[in-house]
């Protein structure tokens, strides 16, 4: 299984758009500002919706009002990075699968994906006024620190082996 995996990778990363992209002097610098945009605004949308879930802004607005209206742009910003990685994963597959800070990265966006659009959802249904301020900042903090940790290990590969 393993090996046809790598075979997939290898002819994926052969196909003339991949190799185009990656050896053109503008593909790849143009794909990562893709991704970088991706990453911003999904991290502007986590940002503001979990200062509010700790209660230091926008506590005139209601959580889970706020939650809808960042939502989409949350979701467009995770497809955007997630679709961009992928392509730049694809162009060097072997670099990435060797990198440790890569395989930190993948494991904690896949937790961040899920608690964030799953278990998360649900708590910013829920009254941020029945449970405990220190509840809702202990929250808030553990995704920001989810959310940002997927940047700095993207940010690693290039300098951690």
């Amino acid at each position: 299984m393993m090996v046809a995996l790598v075979s997939f990778l290898e002819w994926c990363s052969n196909t003339r758009t991949i190799v185009y992209i990656r050896d053109s002097s503008f593909g790849m610098p143009a794909l990562q500002s893709v991704h970088l945009v991706g990453l911003t605004v999904l991290l502007a949308a986590i940002v503001v919706l979990n200062l509010r879930l700790a209660g230091v802004s926008m506590i005139d607005s209601s959580l889970a009002s706020l939650e809808r209206q960042l939502r989409p742009w949350a979701l467009a910003g995770v497809t955007v990075s997630i679709a961009s990685g992928l392509v730049i994963f694809i162009g060097t597959p072997a670099k990435y699968l060797a990198s440790n800070p890569f395989r930190f990265k993948m494991a904690v966006l896949c937790l961040a994906v899920l608690l964030q659009f799953v278990v998360l959802r649900r708590f910013f249904a829920s009254d941020p006024g029945n449970r405990s301020r220190a509840i809702n900042v202990i929250v808030a903090g553990l995704f920001l620190t989810l959310w940002f940790s997927i940047g700095w290990a993207g940010r690693a590969i290039a300098f951690v082996p």
